[in-house]
């Protein structure tokens, strides 16, 4: 039997073109067959289709999150959260209490500590943290994931490596603090493999249901390769127990992988660079507050250009992790050198983050096709909305200037989508409209409907499923999401405390 049903007296956004608006909709068997006008479906009614009246509601095409890492969203959901710490005090008193509750022999696993919030502006070192947990490995997670706290019982159990870069030290032994590349390359990989298939697909449902609330119909996972070994394979294999839809990255530059999953793209975070927080972004020119520091490159030029070639070659998408302009110029300058050798005018090839490009290179990828895949949330949460007074300290005021150009982007016709990169902001893509609507730089900002179109059009077109989702049209699949309130309608920032009431999937009901 046929699932039928109407959405009426609904504020329909269908994101088709600019300031289109409609009052009604068709659902059958999980997609949209009128969108409309009342009168639109008046036939329908009459036959006995089920209605659902939204008594004004606003309706819109369901979020795509197109740059977030499943596996680690859910299982920094089991971990103690250290969001809302003002010192390192309250940051050993939570692990403490964090490790009388864990399970024997369980390592004790915190996240989303961000230094800067701390009144002592470090992360915490090994004596602290076995202080405060004697005899137990311990995991403290920076908020950007490029960075690290581990006690004494956690390094040995790691056996980090003598030679591995990134690994702080006083006194020739390590600190307990790992960045960019240690963190990558070693640290996360391991972790990685310490925890139980069982464990991992619990974590990505409670992230599948953290997204729903939010009004996310699609996820853009970004996991496995080099940090996540083998997670890849657990998502595809589980990601119909999810209420939303996943899109699968592999972030490694294992082709003979990616060719074994089947998938038709490659990368995600394979990571050109660090992040700016740990001083790892890949800069032209020193840190502003650490002379002669330009942050690191994690490959060789030769290394990147033969991985961009092999995977262009091949047909497939590629997306890599670029936070600064020299690991940008790198990426950049691998992907026109493939696309010389072997022209193919419709890749979508993509860079992560892009968050200092110069305008050189923003020319260069508007005459390449190369998008970007941008986190606008990023601004409030490290950025800083008043004056960028965040980034101010590490790039000087001229370089604040190039930070996050969205404007800049959409005038040289460069598609942008949006995302969270959860964990590192939490899901909310209407957060991500109010930052791109309120950037600080007046230059940069967007209209809400262009910031609307990076979690709806343009992250559908992303992943060429265009046909498919991203505006509310007739044959489309019927993934939306009903708001409490028009974002168009009320001031710029409270657009992201506007709150999803119902999200649809596949025609499929889910009340928040």
């Amino acid at each position: 039997m046929a699932q039928r049903l109407i959405l009426t007296a609904a504020n329909i956004i269908t994101m088709t073109a600019e300031g289109d608006r409609a009052q009604a909709l068709a659902i059958e068997d999980g997609r949209l067959v009128r969108v409309g006008a009342r009168d639109a479906v008046a036939d329908l009614i009459r036959q006995g289709w089920p209605v659902l009246d939204l008594q004004g509601r606003t309706v819109l095409p369901g979020f795509i999150d197109t740059h977030q890492h499943l596996m680690l969203t859910g299982l920094l959901a089991t971990a103690i959260a250290l969001d809302d710490v003002g010192c390192l005090e309250d940051v050993l008193e939570r692990v403490a209490a964090g490790s009388r509750e864990a399970p024997s022999g369980a390592w004790v696993r915190a996240g989303y500590l961000n230094e800067q919030r701390l009144r002592e502006k470090r992360m915490p070192t090994r004596e602290e943290l076995d202080r405060a947990c004697s005899g137990r490995p311990v995991f403290v997670l920076h908020t950007a994931a490029h960075m690290c706290a581990l006690n004494t019982r956690g390094l040995e159990l790691l056996q980090l490596p003598e030679s591995l870069e990134g690994v702080d030290r006083e006194g020739g032994r390590p600190t307990g603090v790992v960045r960019d590349p240690g963190i990558l390359t070693h640290v996360h990989p391991v972790m990685a493999r310490l925890i139980p298939e069982a464990v991992k697909v619990a974590a990505m449902e409670a992230a599948g249901r953290k997204a729903l609330e939010k009004g996310i119909t699609t996820l853009h996972a970004l996991d496995g390769g080099d940090l996540g070994p083998g997670e890849t394979r657990i998502i595809m294999a589980h990601r119909k127990r999810l209420p939303v839809r996943v899109v699968c990255y592999n972030q490694n530059m294992d082709l003979g992988e990616v060719r074994r999953l089947g998938l038709p793209r490659v990368g995600g975070c394979i990571c050109a660079d660090g992040a700016f927080e740990a001083h790892t972004a890949a800069l032209f020119e020193p840190y502003s507050d650490q002379p002669g520091n330009y942050g690191a490159l994690t490959y060789s030029q030769e290394v990147m250009d033969r991985f961009v070639l092999e995977a262009h070659r091949e047909g497939l998408q590629i997306a890599v992790h670029c936070e600064s302009e020299r690991a940008i110029e790198q990426v950049l300058a691998a992907m026109e050198k493939a696309l010389r050798a072997h022209p193919r005018a419709d890749h979508r090839h993509r860079i992560e983050h892009l968050e200092l490009p110069t305008y050189n290179q923003i020319a260069r990828m508007a005459a390449a096709g190369i998008m970007a895949a941008m986190q606008p949330a990023f601004i409030p949460a490290f950025i800083g909305s008043q004056g960028m007074q965040g980034y101010a300290p590490l790039l000087g005021t001229a370089r604040l200037r190039r930070l996050h150009p969205y404007r800049t982007l959409r005038d040289y016709g460069i598609p942008v989508c949006g995302g969270s990169d959860s964990p590192v902001t939490p899901y909310n893509p209407l957060a991500g409209v109010q930052a791109a609507v309120l950037h600080p730089n007046p230059d940069e900002r967007l209209t809400v409907h262009e910031a609307l179109e990076m979690f709806t059009v343009a992250a559908a077109w992303s992943a060429f499923e265009e046909a498919q989702k991203g505006s509310l049209a007739p044959g489309k699949l019927a993934d939306l999401v009903v708001l409490e309130r028009d974002p168009f309608a009320v001031a710029a920032d409270e657009i992201a405390a506007i709150r999803a009431e119902r999200v649809f999937v596949g025609g499929r009901q889910y009340e928040i």
